[in-house]
């Protein structure tokens, strides 16, 4: 039986110790860990800014930004006034909802450094974090040069002979430096931008109309080639500057309350000013002017300069919150081992991230370069899109799943946060189906590379809480739900003892089961010597064992003075609801003394209503083992055909789901019956090929008469030599039966199938009928 050694000892048991010692110090081998621990003298004296200088102000500078001193003309001429409000309003409302979100999660948790990926990473894990990450860094990145080139574009009016390359180059080295020296300093200059940002709003106040009387109608008419969602595109970027504030929260005094004030206020604030401009706009210039002329605010305003003032100071806030959120970003992936560790090292006391920022400043670089960045603009708008999403999505399911964990001080309504996430992931396909497909297979890329490099994280995330909410609603339900024949699906508890001994029980019964059932690996020690941290430890080492044979199975180990016991517990207490196992898997023994427990275990596995195979396996040239190893040399399943009986259609349910698997798909089934006489044959057979055929079946027929029937188990061992596998039905106990007959039938069994080396007995135990499978 599956659980003991060729020797009838209990393998586990022999050196228990050992066993469990060697296993788990291999579990623990090679295995790179990720340090839950952070520098502390140097993350207290980082966290340094406040709600105004640290989230508000990198905020709102982002928001208005290049948008409003060069695009909204050209949107308000393209969709009108009204249009150009709604525009608006569904782009803010997607911020603002993410910035619920976000405001819900900071105020239940410190959040760290790298913002978006600190969250995403800490909610849904490491590798659903890198994919988010990697990407909004290079967006982060290359964002950069984008306002770089705005800018040097603006400077082009003033000397037009500088190449825009080289001044953008000299604005983007003169940022880093600026970056590089002190983001406080950094911080200090962009609370001088907002100030000429707010000097040129203020002026345009008292604007001058270029046509008075112009009014929003003429901007409602009709144009050429752009559609609202194209026009939403080129709006949407305009509201991304949350970005920003959360990038910085690793450095914030205290983010709980600093990222939802500041956060909310940023966007609320650039909200109306788009709005008022927009109005401002559409009274004050005609159409073709707005279409056509990129710098109009200059025409309107009274002093032109501070326009300029203000687009200067737009475009180099923007690049300066791009180039201090990007590092900040990159070091977090970093010291999670995602990218190499030495761009986590910060410099002095405030953890300064300058080697992140050095290398922040040659991608940036790079893309200064690269020619035309408008080909790839829309796939990293893509990149802050799913970002957002992601961050919607970590508030709704934690609110959803209620973890005893989840306690913000800032409550946002679950359902509020997936509206958020919906809104943008269905904002995604509407600005650019192909972008949002390319940025998502980027993403998903990231996430594969991630599981296969197996890093193990030093915190906790939500994954678990959230299976367990879904299963648990879907166990409830299960529970209801009235049982039926086709919908069944195999659950089978194989006592493998110590897997690698056994392995061929395992490896059968994952071949049946694949994704369409359950598969719980178990063992029982007898050893009075092990405690419970012994036996996890156990129980971890056949876990890693089967991951590293891409063997997806639960595991359960249990303690007992003997097999029998230790098994019947199993049987009758394992599972929850309905899932608990209907098919218990043993492997043969031959030893005599062992035959006892074994009725025992056959007899209570009857009782308990549960199916039970039991897998013969001699060590030859046709065992199991030499199969698996080779399975080309599969040829043939036979399946012994005994009438319209439980046993006879699990037995070709389980061949047939065999039949199905990547090892096992060449063999053929055959499908074998036993008749008295001639006479009785051509109508058997006639039979089971209608049978077959109407059940869609891929399986030969095959008859054989035999002069006595009665003992049937001789003429199958004749006819079966050359399969690879057989299935074979056995007899449940009978009612007054005692253990020592069954024990006499079952070594019957064994003795005149001594040439069969693979052999599956079955009994057909639960109350289900079986036939209606085919049917």
């Amino acid at each position: 039986m599956g659980m003991t050694s060729e020797e009838g000892q209990p393998e586990a048991a022999n050196n228990s110790d050992s066993v469990i010692d060697k296993a788990s110090e291999k579990l623990g081998k090679n295995l790179p860990k990720v340090s839950a621990k952070s520098t502390k003298s140097g993350q207290q004296k980082a966290n340094q800014f406040g709600t105004f200088k640290g989230v508000f102000v990198p905020s709102i500078l982002t928001i208005l930004g290049v948008i409003l001193f060069l695009r909204l003309g050209w949107v308000v001429g393209q969709a009108g006034l009204a249009s150009t409000i709604v525009i608006i309003t569904i782009s803010s409302l997607i911020t603002f909802v993410t910035a619920l979100s976000i405001s819900a999660t900071a105020t239940n948790t410190r959040v760290g450094p790298g913002g978006s990926y600190f969250l995403v990473s800490r909610c849904f894990g490491l590798e659903a974090g890198a994919a988010i990450g990697l990407p909004l860094y290079c967006a982060q990145a290359l964002g950069i040069s984008f306002y770089a080139v705005g800018f040097a574009e603006s400077l082009k009016l003033f000397f037009p002979e500088v190449p825009v390359t080289y001044v953008a180059f000299g604005t983007l080295a003169f940022l880093t430096i600026l970056t590089f020296l002190s983001s406080n300093l950094a911080l200090k200059a962009q609370t001088l931008i907002l100030v000429l940002i707010s000097l040129a709003l203020g002026s345009l106040i008292f604007s001058t109309p270029l046509k008075p009387g112009a009014g929003p109608n003429e901007a409602l008419q009709t144009v050429e080639s752009f559609s609202f969602w194209q026009v939403f595109a080129v709006f949407f970027p305009a509201v991304t500057g949350i970005q920003s504030g959360v990038s910085m929260s690793g450095d914030l005094k205290d983010s709980g309350k600093s990222l939802p004030l500041g956060t909310l206020t940023a966007v609320a604030a650039g909200y109306v000013i788009y709005v008022l401009f927009a109005v401002l706009l559409a009274y004050s210039a005609p159409l073709d002017q707005l279409l056509t002329n990129s710098l109009i605010l200059t025409e309107i305003a009274p002093y032109a300069i501070l326009v300029f003032l203000g687009l200067w100071g737009a475009t180099l806030s923007s690049a300066l919150g791009s180039l201090m959120g990007a590092p900040r970003t990159l070091q977090a992936l970093a010291k999670d081992r995602v990218l190499p560790f030495f761009l986590s090292q910060g410099s002095g006391e405030t953890n300064e991230p300058r080697f992140a920022t050095a290398f922040t400043f040659i991608i940036a670089a790079v893309g200064l370069f690269l020619g035309d960045l408008n080909a790839i603009a829309s796939i990293l708008t893509m990149f802050f899109l799913a970002s957002y999403g992601a961050l919607n999505l970590i508030s709704g399911l934690e609110g959803l799943i209620a973890n005893p964990s989840w306690r913000p001080t800032f409550r946002t309504p679950w359902s509020v946060s997936m509206f958020g996430a919906a809104l943008c992931f269905g904002a995604m396909f509407l600005i650019d189906p192909g972008a949002s497909q390319i940025a998502l297979i980027l993403i998903f890329i990231v996430y594969w590379v991630m599981r296969k490099r197996q890093i193990q994280a030093g915190y906790s995330d939500i994954r678990s809480g959230l299976v367990t909410h879904f299963t648990r609603n879907l166990i409830y339900k299960l529970y209801d739900l009235e049982k039926h024949a086709r919908n069944w699906r195999p659950h089978f508890l194989v006592f493998s003892g110590s897997p690698k001994s056994r392995l061929y029980l395992i490896d059968l019964a994952y071949a049946i089961t694949q994704k369409r059932g359950f598969l719980t690996v178990a063992s029982i020690l007898m050893s009075k010597d092990i405690d419970r941290e012994k036996l996890q430890r156990f129980e971890t080492s056949i876990r890693e064992f089967l991951r590293k044979r891409k063997v997806t199975a639960l595991v359960k180990v249990n303690q007992s003075e003997s097999l029998s016991s230790g098994a019947r517990a199993m049987i009758e207490n394992y599972g929850i609801g309905n899932i608990v196992p209907n098919t218990i898997v043993l492997g043969s023994t031959k030893h005599s003394e062992k035959m006892d427990d074994f009725a025992r275990i056959v007899f209570e596995v009857f009782l308990e209503q549960k199916n039970i195979l039991i897998i013969k396996n001699e060590a030859q040239e046709g065992s199991l083992e030499a199969l698996i190893s080779a399975p080309s040399n599969i040829e043939s399943i036979d399946i012994w055909w005994g009438g319209k009986n439980n046993n006879a259609s699990l037995m070709l349910t389980l061949a047939y789901m065999l039949k199905t698997s990547r090892r096992w798909k060449e063999v053929k089934l055959c499908l074998k019956t036993l008749v008295a006489n001639k006479d009785q044959c051509e109508g058997v057979m006639n039979n089971l090929r209608e049978f077959v055929k109407a059940s869609r079946i891929p399986a030969e027929v095959q008859g054989y008469v035999v002069p006595d029937i009665s003992r049937p188990i001789e003429h199958i061992a004749e006819h079966s030599k050359e399969a690879s596998l057989v299935f074979v039905g056995m007899r449940s106990p009978k009612e007054d039966e005692t253990v020592e007959s069954y024990h006499d039938y079952y070594q019957g069994l064994l003795e005149k199938t001594s040439d069969l080396p693979s052999i599956i007995f079955t009994l057909a135990g639960e109350p289900t009928d079986f036939h209606k499978i085919f049917s």
